[in-house]
């Protein structure tokens, strides 16, 4: 039996455990996928130019994060944004173009990538600690403990359980008893899940050709197939893309069709030498760990941060984590820390 189980090895989860450890308390985490990060991935390009999939951009309110990344000695910088931006209205006249000064209240990225924050926190959980490819399926309270199941059929009991998911995606994948009180469950059901359905995608190229040419790679586009463009050169400005968000249709398009429309979009801002690219990568959030079957339309943050999401249930025996789950900026890397600290505080009053 564990003291302490955690249900998902995304950045709320892992960090959860790291906490924990640091008080001496040991927990397992268990993963659904057969990778950590859950809405943080960086994926590598043709030159292993890091492009992120998933979650990039942090400011300087997000303090539960930057303290994270402190502590953790993890560098960041800030994200190119001066130059000659791009604002597209409509396909038929020309894009608009604005320049943009040097500002001091830039976006942030983590050097080196995102997932170094989730390689650096399971380096100091131990990997032995952290179990991939565990899907549970069932969750039961039993008395003074909590059983589950996973999709094999393995049990797993523990005495305090962290949920470290989307609760809607809780709700729609595992099995519950006995089921949440009315009120905790309407909360839960109209929990808005942060990058469910979006589509993020980057391209690689061998030198930053717009920059070159006085750009600073921002576009917003009211009728391309990607709607917002900004440059992703890494840290060291050694490595080079540009990386963005496509509009919902593009889910129903194939990755070499996505790929040719953004290729004729760049090539329309930028020039022939937006075609020479190294890799096109991208990836859509509607896999079954981030949008729910029942995915209906929410305001975005809708009861993110919510006071059932940050109280204990079932005696205290139940808790729950992940970036829907903190304050006050819901569904944001920042929150998904501090819904970590919050439950590592709690955990840590009960048993110390």
């Amino acid at each position: 039996m564990n003291d302490i189980l955690i249900i998902g090895a995304g950045l709320s989860g892992l960090t959860l455990a790291h906490n924990l450890k640091k008080k001496g308390i040991n927990c397992k985490v268990l993963e659904s996928q057969n990778r950590m990060g859950g809405r943080i991935q960086t994926v590598y390009g043709k030159a292993n130019t890091p492009m992120e999939m998933g979650a990039t951009w942090f400011g300087g309110v997000h303090q539960n994060l930057l303290k994270l990344l402190e502590e953790l000695d993890l560098g960041y910088f800030k994200q190119k944004e001066s130059g000659i931006a791009i604002f597209e209205t409509m396909s038929f006249e020309p894009p608009h173009q604005y320049f943009v000064p040097e500002s001091g209240s830039s976006s942030l990225r983590i050097k080196d990538g995102t997932y170094r924050i989730i390689e650096v926190l399971a380096e100091k959980i131990g990997v032995e600690n952290i179990q991939l490819e565990t899907e549970i399926t069932q969750i039961r309270e039993e008395g003074e403990f909590i059983r589950l199941m996973d999709n094999n059929g393995q049990e797993y009991l523990c005495k305090i359980l962290v949920i470290a998911m989307p609760p809607r995606v809780l709700l729609g994948n595992v099995e519950i008893t006995p089921k949440f009180p009315k009120e905790v469950l309407e909360v839960m059901q109209n929990v808005q899940t942060w990058m469910s359905g979006s589509v993020k995608f980057s391209v690689e190229y061998s030198s930053p050709f717009w920059t070159q040419k006085g750009y600073s790679g921002s576009v917003y586009s009211q009728s391309g197939l990607a709607t917002e463009i900004y440059d992703h050169t890494n840290f060291e400005g050694s490595k080079f893309a540009l990386k963005g968000f496509l509009n919902g249709s593009a889910s129903s398009l194939t990755i070499e069709q996505r790929k040719i429309r953004v290729i004729q979009q760049l090539e329309h801002y930028y020039g022939q030498e937006a075609t020479q690219f190294l890799s096109y990568q991208d990836n859509i959030w509607d896999g079954k760990f981030i949008k729910s079957k029942d995915d209906g339309f929410l305001l975005p943050h809708q009861n993110n941060g919510h006071p059932i999401l940050q109280q204990g249930h079932w005696g205290n025996k139940l808790f729950f984590a992940g970036a829907e789950s903190g304050k006050p900026y819901g569904g944001y890397m920042d929150a998904a820390v501090n819904a970590a600290n919050v439950v590592s505080t709690q955990i840590t009053q009960l048993l110390l």
